[in-house]
């Protein structure tokens, strides 16, 4: 017994989506998503790596047309001759509908008043920052280190290299930590954490596309994430749902580790080298 569909899903440009579900056609676009029924559509067009929706209108209407662009051209006439055979047969003396007012149209955009899950329940979930403070704190403490080096010392070249070195380093060092912070986090989630699917929104006031989810406590959150118009599997830590991440592939966090530790080695020769620059204004 065959358990999956034989109408492929059609991927096209900008992350939509067509497939069927064996009594309509859902089309996933980054702003919405469209659920047409067969009885809304006249006919299915393959041309080429395009298909076109053409649905029914009355006499005289100029029919609407849903168009899927760069798919597969071998995917397109399967698809197109799926559906058409699937499509229900109009008798004569029975009378044409509309089919756009039988599309049913769910927003994907955050802010859009069709949204439901568009208001203050959707909190953005960001990568760690809370150590931006610690980072600026190094930066002052490293010009106040190049005074005291410039006065003690007697070489203000040295205290100007100390505080450029310096502040270098403590930005790297702050950059290395972040790293580790995101590769123990895209480590430690998936598998202690819980997973679900994320869906790909559209937002409003920036125009990009991130993934919402929702979790255990009921509170819908999205979160960026890079797979445009993919489905993504969100992991997120079951007492805390903000501490979430797009659960990357295996290649992904191998790279990220290696970004990891070069960045590590370059901080501590920068760290390295301020205290070599320091340490004559205090011994000599």
């Amino acid at each position: 017994m065959s358990i999956s569909s034989p109408v492929p899903v059609l991927r096209g440009d900008r992350g939509i989506e067509l497939r069927s579900t064996g009594e309509e056609l859902l089309l996933r676009r980054p702003d919405a998503e469209l659920r047409i029924p067969f009885t809304a559509i006249a006919r299915v067009h393959a041309e080429r790596r395009d298909v076109l929706l053409e649905l029914t209108a009355p006499a005289g209407v100029d029919p609407t047309v849903y168009r899927v662009s760069d798919v597969s051209a071998a995917a397109a006439g399967v698809f197109a001759d799926a559906v058409n055979a699937a499509l229900p047969e109009q008798t004569a003396d029975e009378e044409t509908v509309d089919g756009s007012t039988l599309v049913v149209t769910r927003s994907l955009v955050i802010g859009d008043e069709g949204e439901d899950e568009a208001d203050e329940n959707l909190v953005q979930v960001g990568l760690p920052s809370h150590g931006i403070r610690l980072m600026y704190t190094g930066c002052a403490a490293i010009a106040a280190l190049a005074v005291v080096v410039g006065v003690l010392g007697g070489d203000w070249s040295r205290a100007i290299a100390t505080l450029l070195l310096g502040a270098t380093g403590v930005a790297c060092s702050y950059f290395v930590v972040m790293l580790f912070a995101m590769v123990w986090r895209d480590w430690y989630l998936p598998r202690y954490g819980i997973t679900v699917e994320g869906r790909q929104v559209f937002r409003e006031d920036d125009g990009d596309t991130v993934h919402a989810f929702s979790a255990t406590d009921g509170v819908t959150r999205y979160i960026l994430g890079h797979n445009k118009g993919k489905a993504v599997r969100i992991a997120y830590h079951p007492k805390n749902p903000a501490y979430a991440a797009v659960c990357p592939p295996t290649g992904d966090m191998v790279l990220m580790l290696v970004v990891s530790m070069v960045a590590a080695v370059i901080a501590g020769f920068m760290n390295y080298g301020t205290y070599q620059l320091v340490l004559p204004a205090f011994t000599g």
